[in-house]
Formats: C-alpha cells, sequence, structure tokens
C-alpha cells in the first residue's frame, strides 16, 4: 500500500480536472481537507494544524515609522482550520492555484525578544507575544511545477505567495521594558491605538514566514500524491 493512499481516503473530497464546476468544488473540498488534518497525516508528516506550530522567525525591519528587530520562537497559530474558501480558481494546465481565504481569528502566540522603535518611542521586551488578527483575508497564489517520478505527475509547488489583509489586529506583548507595568501597559495600549501601522510595516516578514510554512505543508502532500489523486482525471 503506498503512504498516498491514505490521505485520500473516502474522508477527503475529491475533484475532477474537467468538472466545469471544479473551482466550486475545490471551494469546499479544501477547508474541509483541513478541518481533517487538525491532528496532522502522520503518513504523510502533514504537522499537525490546530495549533500549527512554527520552530522560529526573525523580523528585522529598518525603515519607516518602525524599526524593530524581532525574534520569535515556539511559535503557535490557531485558528487556521477554521478558515473558508471565498474564491478559488484552478489553472492545472498551467499548474497554478489562486484562492481568498478568510479565517475568523488567527492567532499567533510565541516567545519573543524584541527591540527597536515605533515613531519616537523605544521598545524592547523578551515575554510572550499574541497577534491575533480578526477576519483575516489571505490571498494565496502557489506556483507549481510538473515533477515526473515513477510514471506519475507530481504537481510540486515551487512559489507559494501570500497577501494578508485583516479587518482587525490585536498586538499583546508580557513582560516589556523588562516587566515594567507602567511601561508595558502604555506600550501595548499604544501599539493598539497604531497597529494598522505597525502591522503593515512587519505584514511583508509576517506572510513571507507563513507563506513558506504553508508551502512546507501543501509540498508534504503535493509530492507524495500523485496529481491525478488529488486532481481525478475522469
Amino acid at each position: 500500500m503506498h503512504p498516498h493512499n491514505i490521505i485520500l481516503s473516502q474522508d477527503f473530497t475529491r475533484c475532477r480536472q474537467k468538472d466545469p464546476k471544479l473551482n466550486d468544488c475545490l471551494k469546499s473540498a479544501v477547508p474541509d481537507a483541513l478541518k481533517r488534518m487538525k491532528q496532522g497525516i502522520s503518513s504523510l508528516s502533514v504537522p499537525q494544524m490546530e495549533p500549527l506550530h512554527v520552530s522560529g522567525m526573525n523580523i528585522d525591519s529598518g525603515a519607516g515609522p518602525v524599526v524593530i528587530t524581532q525574534n520569535y520562537k515556539n511559535i503557535k497559530i490557531h485558528g487556521l482550520t477554521d478558515s473558508v474558501l471565498t474564491t478559488y480558481k484552478a489553472d492545472l494546465k498551467h499548474y497554478r492555484l489562486k484562492t481568498d481565504s478568510i479565517t475568523p481569528k488567527m492567532e499567533f502566540i510565541a516567545d519573543y525578544v524584541m527591540n527597536g522603535r515605533i515613531l519616537v518611542l523605544p521598545i524592547q521586551g523578551k515575554g510572550i507575544a499574541n497577534i491575533t488578527m480578526v477576519n483575516l483575508v489571505v490571498k494565496h497564489d502557489l506556483i507549481g511545477e510538473p515533477i515526473l517520478r515513477d510514471g506519475s505527475v507530481y504537481m510540486h509547488i515551487r512559489d507559494y505567495k501570500v497577501k494578508f489583509i485583516p479587518k482587525k489586529v490585536v498586538l499583546h506583548f508580557t513582560n516589556l521594558f523588562n516587566g515594567d507595568k507602567r511601561l508595558g501597559d502604555q506600550m501595548n495600549l499604544f501599539l493598539n491605538q497604531n497597529s494598522e501601522l505597525v502591522f503593515n510595516e512587519l505584514k511583508d516578514s509576517y506572510e513571507k514566514a507563513l507563506s513558506s510554512v504553508f508551502q512546507d505543508v501543501t509540498n508534504k502532500i503535493f509530492d507524495k500524491v500523485p496529481m491525478k489523486d488529488i486532481f481525478l482525471e475522469d
């Protein structure tokens, strides 16, 4: 039994390449698959998706009003499996998938170390960060290429681009300024009053970090399961 037979158990909705309603089929199949991947799929080394663990990311923002060096470790991302897709466009001839999703609430919780300034205020701290994005629209653009292996074509994703458009961002950092509560509370208040500005300066880094995670998870499936078993040929 090949490992790919496991993911494509009957639990997973599969869509047919020639279905005139392929995009509609994928629009409901993908969130359904995400929900089934909450615990991960050990046979394919797909990690647990709720929460999704990311080992770390570094952010250097060196321009404009927000100049901050941030290091995040032990990241847990909650809420991804509650995403729904609003549009889906599959161009399988060119190995291209484009979709927009909406996640009601995505929480990014991590150990952080931070140093820099926001507008004129210095900021530094080391503790736990919680960055919550409410009604987060994510635009996904997956650029694939065919890989021929053992007589089967696999759709390897060589580039995965994401754009984040949250309706609202709520930021909270514990232990800012070496645990000075008054300064820390003031800074958290200031961050949230300016959350759009702060988030927009850091958005590129978040997008890069998360797109590589999404690419990795997608390829764990796409590199092991032949394309015709994901998008049925007849």
